[in-house]
């Protein structure tokens, strides 16, 4: 699963998670589309803001600590694998990040 994340979809993302104190960013794909919500998963009345950031034929959750998400800022073309494992590669500088899924995420 890939998608392109935007600087500013990135910014809203970690402001919209830092003000509400939210510890988890998924990546969910329903409906049809690619979401990237910041929430608390521990918590289903807490706070949470999500971006539309593409389009899937596929069901999942991929989770992420909010914390492992301390990236330049910038825009990225992210790959997720089933694997637990997503890529996020910086599209105006020469760098790319490795950053571990949380075990609880699910694809079918």
């Amino acid at each position: 699963m890939c998608f392109e994340l935007t600087s500013q979809q990135l910014e809203k993302l970690k402001k919209a998670a830092s003000i509400y104190q939210l510890p988890d960013i998924s990546a969910i794909g329903e409906a049809g589309v690619i979401k990237l919500v910041a929430r608390d998963k521990k918590n289903d009345t807490s706070n949470d803001f999500s971006i539309i950031v593409g389009e899937t034929d596929s069901e999942f959750v991929f989770n992420f600590k909010e914390e492992n998400l301390k990236i330049v800022p910038g825009s990225y073309d992210v790959v997720v694998s089933s694997k637990l494992l997503s890529r996020f590669i910086n599209q105006n500088i020469d760098v790319t990040y490795f950053i571990a899924l949380e075990p609880d995420s699910t694809f079918s």
